[in-house]
């Protein structure tokens, strides 16, 4: 579901936000890329809304640029979204600059500037509240960049890469969780973290952890994991949730999730990420009484 269509020198990194000490754990910088981006962006055209970033995206397979880790740390509140995202990468090439992009998505009543002239210069946003960038422990700026697709943007940095050695790209943002009305006159809640844009580093993702934890405000009952793929409907948009379990929280992903208390944890090793291992989270049903 991500994708982009606009011919740029980019790439990325996603986040939340976490200790520094977790910085102290991964070494220093180092990979040359030059990267083509199209991606094209399928949204749905409804009354919902939705903001969600994703993992590093190139266009082809990069000759000497794998991604060695990919650690995700995901806060979910009720009003507010945090994510502290690191990624290290090894680069077994000589050193270079390269521009860099971390990906920004709108979908629905998300999408950034609908029916207006996209704004330019400093009056540039798209659907993040807060985004931040660390390149090796360093803050570094970063500007938001529009693709042809206006559901996409991307923050945009300047990187110096050392040759044959890592480099650690940590982002840090904040948005809104998506919230989607039923035909059941009821609304669920929902966010998403993209892994497919991670397939084209050269060879696998060695290892990516996705760490989500709901914080007492997002809830309105203990979790029941369920995964969507069980259900008849196996569409968010036919689900009926009035037959479901309290608390149900229905997820697609790389894989079924590990659950202690209120927190789930995806982990996969040596893979290369499609559409299908995308991390979609729906939660927090509730009847809308009032709603006509």
């Amino acid at each position: 579901m991500i994708a982009a269509k606009n011919v740029m020198d980019l790439e990325g990194a996603c986040t939340k936000r976490r200790s520094e000490s977790m910085l102290s754990r991964l070494a220093s910088a180092a990979v040359v890329l030059i990267f083509f981006l199209t991606q094209p962006i399928a949204s749905k055209a409804d009354d919902g809304g939705i903001s969600f970033g994703g993992s590093p995206r190139l266009l082809k397979s990069h000759k000497s640029v794998s991604m060695q880790s990919e650690v995700v740390n995901i806060d979910v509140h009720d009003k507010l979204i945090y994510v502290d995202c690191l990624f290290v990468f090894h680069n077994q090439g000589p050193a270079c600059t390269v521009r860099m992009g971390f990906p920004d998505h709108g979908q629905g009543a998300e999408e950034p500037y609908q029916g207006e002239p996209v704004p330019t210069g400093a009056n540039l946003h798209a659907t993040f509240k807060t985004y931040t960038s660390y390149v090796d422990g360093k803050k570094v700026p970063t500007q938001v960049v529009p693709t042809a697709d206006r559901s996409l943007y991307w923050h945009a940095k300047t990187v110096k890469f050392k040759g044959h050695s890592d480099c650690i790209i940590r982002d840090l943002y904040t948005l809104p969780p998506g919230k989607q009305v039923t035909n059941e006159n009821g609304m669920y809640t929902q966010t998403y973290y993209v892994l497919q844009t991670g397939s084209s580093w050269h060879g696998p993702i060695k290892r990516a952890e996705i760490i989500v934890r709901f914080e007492p405000d997002s809830l309105l009952a203990p979790i029941h994991l369920k995964a969507l793929s069980t259900l008849p409907e196996q569409d968010i948009t036919h689900v009926k949730w009035s037959q479901l379990p309290a608390g149900t929280l229905l997820y697609e992903g790389p894989c079924r999730p590990v659950v202690k208390e209120e927190t789930l944890k995806f982990f996969r090793t040596n893979f290369e990420p499609g559409s299908r291992d995308d991390i979609h989270l729906y939660y927090a049903y509730r009847k809308l009484n009032n709603l006509n």
